[in-house]
């Protein structure tokens, strides 16, 4: 156990310089280490191994290695798109982006005059119209008095009405 905590404290004192020595820096007290401790000697060949997988991942891929389905595919999408640009049709393409946009800002002050109608514009309350009535009741008309009860009932009216001349 002890001789494994003084050989990891021992390697510590080479790990900074690793990266050097990866690079190609000639360091023979590194190599002699690395040559006796399996510990270091596995970091060197993982370190060795992870930046060649990363060197692969940048360099672009040659023109032999392209996938020619991928050419293919791309050389028939741009000879679509010159023959599409070359057709007679494509002089309303312009216009039809034109129509496009006018009818949607069309739409959009059609919704903003509605917004305003519906907020803003004052009400005009408009009053209930009568109706006129067709129908007369006995409460329309002005009802007679009704019959006295004795005589001096019918001589007080008389006077009332002087006697009867008016």
């Amino acid at each position: 156990m002890f001789k494994q905590i003084g050989a990891t404290i021992r390697c510590r004192k080479y790990e900074a310089r690793l990266e050097d020595y990866l690079q190609g820096a000639n360091d023979s007290e590194l190599s002699e280490h690395v040559r006796e401790c399996a510990h270091c000697s596995t970091a060197l060949e993982t370190s060795r191994l992870g930046g060649k997988l990363l060197r692969d991942a940048w360099e672009p891929a040659s023109e032999r290695q392209a996938n020619s389905a991928f050419v293919a595919g791309v050389m028939a999408k741009i000879r679509q798109e010159k023959t599409r640009s070359e057709s007679p049709a494509a002089f309303w393409n312009p216009l039809e982006f034109l129509a496009s946009r006018v009818s949607l800002s069309a739409a959009a002050l059609l919704c903003a005059m509605a917004l305003y109608m519906v907020e803003f514009v004052p009400r005009h309350v408009t009053p209930p119209v009568s109706v006129p009535r067709t129908e007369l009741k006995a409460a329309d008309f002005p009802q007679p008095p009704g019959d006295p009860d004795n005589n001096e009932e019918v001589l007080q009216s008389l006077v009332e009405t002087d006697y009867g001349n008016n």
